[in-house]
């Protein structure tokens, strides 16, 4: 039994690849495990004194994962993606409803980074439903916080529930950051950590590890609509939704996307309300240009949440606000659950409606007083 938990992107990518090539997990063993076992000190080591340490090493890790069928390889790399993108949503919401005036231009823009990765998310349940598994978002999948990212992920990150401010875009840039760095009128230009490379690779392997096997894609448990946009039945399909996926986020390659000019990735739009300015793709010069000033928005400042929720101490008014929007949420997690069972678009639309709720019923437990002045903030639990 695989412990996919302690799985890092580049373990799983390499099964996926020998899992689709026919080739043996284990001659991947010695880059996974140097990727593990990478501190500061040895990047700055030889490559054959890195190996050196690393055999010594594995021993006490354990042996490397096994080999699994090409299909079981493909379905664990989509269960891990589908953790990767669901572990962001909760904190983006959070920073989304923390800003008092819902129509405030940073409020639209972080919305609609949100709305992208509910996309992401379900183009995942749909491709897992297409190979024949459920998808799982409820239990054990639901994300607790504070966090790290699934995976091995930016491993330096702790996901937090708090306000929108600099400290909260610093660590949504530090989630985004794509491979390549695009030139931003009168900005240095930015270099990125090699391991970020790690998730466009992930996806890329993925993706051509689907084009290898060709399994075929069921279409009658997956769902199109909002939020999804298409269903799957050909690998044309599969490619434009992983591409999509890798455009507008976590692997993304550059900016802006190829069909939209005008769109820019999630680093960008993040690093545009940094800014406080609106950047604008100059295709010609091939940079982002600066343009108009944004209004930094009024935000609740708020304290942290209470990870197990609010019990008898607190306010009776925050226990009743708060025991609503966990049950909405809840519950809206158990309809898009069986949205890819047998509840199909009427459990997807009615799950929709619940997410339209909780924006509202956040703002009410944000807007009740802690002693110190501030707000109190949802925990996102998850109530069986």
């Amino acid at each position: 039994m695989i412990d996919e938990d302690k799985l890092d992107l580049r373990t799983i990518a390499s099964i996926v690849k020998a899992a689709t090539t026919g080739g043996h997990t284990t001659q991947f063993a010695m880059p996974a495990h140097r990727l593990a076992f990478g501190t500061e000190a040895a990047r700055s080591t030889a490559k054959s004194a890195v190996d050196a340490a690393v055999e010594a090493l594995l021993p006490k890790a354990g042996p490397p994962p096994p080999e699994l069928s090409g299909i079981d390889a493909i379905k664990l790399a989509l269960r891990t993606a589908l953790r990767l993108e669901f572990a962001t949503i909760p904190p983006y919401l959070t920073a989304l409803w923390s800003i008092i005036d819902q129509a405030h231009p940073v409020a639209i823009s972080i919305r609609a980074i949100a709305h992208e990765e509910m996309l992401h998310l379900s183009l995942l349940c749909n491709l897992l439903s297409a190979l024949d598994e459920r998808p799982s978002l409820t239990g054990e999948a639901v994300p607790r916080f504070p966090s790290r990212l699934p995976s091995g992920v930016h491993p330096e990150i702790e996901l937090r529930l708090e306000g929108f401010g600099p400290r909260t875009l610093d660590t949504f840039m530090e989630i985004e950051r794509p491979k390549v760095a695009i030139p931003i009128e009168g900005e240095p230009l930015e270099t990125f950590p090699p391991e970020d490379v790690t998730i466009g690779e992930f996806y890329e392997e993925l993706l051509q590890g689907i084009n290898r096997l060709n399994p075929p894609l069921d279409a009658r448990r997956q769902i199109a609509g909002p939020f999804t946009w298409f269903v799957m039945t050909k690998l044309g399909d599969v490619e434009q939704a992983i591409k999509l996926i890798m455009a507008q986020g976590e692997g993304a390659s550059g900016v802006p996307f190829p069909k939209y000019k005008h769109h820019l990735s999630h680093y960008y739009r993040f690093k545009s309300l940094k800014l406080l300015t609106k950047l604008e793709w100059d295709e010609d010069a091939k940079l982002l240009r600066k343009k108009d000033q944004i209004p930094a928005p009024a935000v609740f400042t708020l304290a942290p949440p209470s990870p197990e929720g609010y019990g008898p101490a607190a306010p009776r008014e925050l226990r009743t606000a708060s025991n609503r929007f966990e049950n909405t949420y809840s519950q809206m997690l158990r309809l898009l659950e069986e949205s890819w069972l047998e509840g199909g678009d009427k459990s997807f639309l009615r799950a929709l409606e619940l997410m339209f709720e909780l924006g509202p019923l956040a703002q009410t437990i944000m807007r009740i007083g802690t002693p110190d002045g501030r707000g109190y903030c949802p925990s996102f639990r998850y109530l069986p």
